[in-house]
């Protein structure tokens, strides 16, 4: 594992890590996570990757973790700047390290559905998406609804507006975020048009540009990502996309939960990560 510093076209600087491979198979992964989430939580998963024959690499946007500022009070960093610029960024650096492999992409909720909020999509060749929803909140569960209208239409304009970022860790929800990022997640999840009215508010929704083949995943007991805001987000957004479908439910696989978040963890590596070499075609090594 590498520790990489990466430019972006602002001059920001994210950081990345590259897990190298000791079987090479002309393949890349890109490991993009959710919104919170610190790319520390995709290491295991980043090494399999590794050890199944593709250079794999993870990283974190910035305003989280690795990528923070020593202060997060006043920030100014934006669900635009994430796709635009640290994506775009990290997939351009990549993609110049490695001109002639195949690169993929295994998003995990924002990092799948966030896709068509830049052009940085047309250099991978497939994607496989975990958890990656239309955030329209309706389309959750009623107790979810609850807590979305109460964390995101009164608490982060409030607390954003006191605090200068949003402490999203008091609702459960990982990492704290810089406000904007905070108010831009509240109109994913607040506006009826989710995802699209934020791309098209930015200028950016490449959504129908999108061709390549994606496996969405959604998982039964995941509430973050029920089953019908996976089947909207593929009926809705990705409406070019070469896109299959496929739900989960754990004891199906001998699991008692999987949830928002534990697909990526080493214990389902025997249950759950063989989806993903299925999915690129690629042969399980024995480890």
């Amino acid at each position: 594992m590498t520790e990489i510093s990466i430019r972006t076209s602002d001059d920001y600087v994210i950081t990345a890590h590259r897990f190298d491979t000791t079987d090479p198979k002309g393949l890349v992964f890109v490991v993009a996570g959710g919104v919170g989430l610190p790319q520390r939580f995709f290491f295991n998963f980043a090494k399999w990757l590794a050890q199944q024959g593709g250079v794999a690499y993870t990283f974190d946007y910035r305003g989280i973790a690795l990528s923070r500022p020593p202060n997060l009070r006043g920030m100014k960093a934006s669900y635009h700047d994430w796709t635009t610029k640290d994506f775009t960024a990290l997939t351009e650096y990549v993609k110049k390290q490695h001109p002639d492999d195949r690169l993929l992409l295994v998003g995990h909720s924002f990092g799948g559905n966030s896709l068509g909020m830049a052009t940085a999509y047309r250099h991978y060749e497939k994607f496989l998406m975990v958890g990656s929803q239309y955030g329209y909140y309706k389309y959750f569960p009623f107790r979810m609804q609850l807590l979305i209208n109460f964390g995101f239409r009164f608490m982060a304009p409030v607390l954003t507006s006191i605090m200068g970022y949003f402490p999203s860790r008091w609702i459960g929800l990982g990492e704290p975020l810089p406000s904007r990022i905070a108010l831009d997640w509240a109109i994913v999840l607040l506006n009826r048009e989710s995802l699209l009215a934020l791309a098209d508010h930015n200028g950016e929704n490449h959504y129908e540009k999108i061709t390549q083949p994606i496996l969405a995943i959604s998982i039964d007991d995941d509430n973050f990502a029920p089953r019908k805001s996976v089947d909207v987000l593929g009926q809705k957004v990705f409406i070019n996309a070469a896109l299959q479908r496929m739900h989960i439910v754990p004891r199906e696989y001998g699991l008692k939960q999987i949830g928002h978040n534990d697909f990526f963890r080493k214990k389902h590596e025997e249950h759950l990560w063989p989806i993903v070499t299925d999915w690129f075609g690629i042969e399980k090594n024995a480890i």
